[in-house]
């Protein structure tokens, strides 16, 4: 309703505009992680700090690449740098759109390989030219086909079989530490 005085509708104008302002500044804010992942995946966010008080979103949900039939879930860990965005301005809205590198979490794939994972110590890598799996332990649960389908059965170059004979030639494109 509009104010029936010029003052009022000066004050009323002043309050509209401050609250556009507002939400404009809230449409993508970068913070950190300082909570979360709750039960449904959520995770609250620290935008600023004023006086020693931080300022946290709500609880609010990440964006992911897939959400259907295929599913991608990447866990954000406390500290980690992310960007909050909210069509409208509010943050009671807003979505975790992407982390971005920050000081503390710095950017690791300095040889620019087209897929770079890493979690701790383990790191996939994966390029035009091959996949790369550096890890404690691998663990492939499954049928293995090394090769391509269609193969024999194998086993290692020295390796002795089920009759005691010892095996002297190996397969040509697998190797075994």
């Amino acid at each position: 309703m509009i104010p029936n005085t010029i003052e009022g509708q000066i004050a009323d104008l002043y309050h509209r505009h401050a609250e556009s302002e507002r939400r404009a500044r809230n449409r993508k804010r970068t913070g950190t992680v300082v909570e979360g992942p709750d039960d449904k995946g959520r995770y609250r966010v620290k935008i600023s700090e004023q006086g020693g008080t931080p300022y946290l979103s709500p609880w609010v949900k990440p964006k992911t690449y897939a959400a259907g039939g295929v599913k991608m879930d990447v866990v954000y860990t406390v500290g980690e740098q992310v960007d909050l965005v909210s069509e409208s301005g509010d943050l009671t809205d807003a979505v975790i759109e992407m982390s971005t590198y920050s000081e503390a979490n710095a950017r690791e794939n300095t040889g620019n390989v087209p897929l770079h994972i890493k979690i701790g110590s383990t790191v996939i890598q994966a390029g035009g030219d091959g996949v790369t799996i550096t890890a404690g332990k691998i663990v492939l649960d499954g049928e293995v086909h090394l090769g391509g389908e269609g193969g024999q059965l194998l086993h290692r170059k020295g390796d002795a079989d089920s009759d005691g004979d010892t095996a002297v030639g190996s397969a040509t494109r697998v190797y075994a530490v």
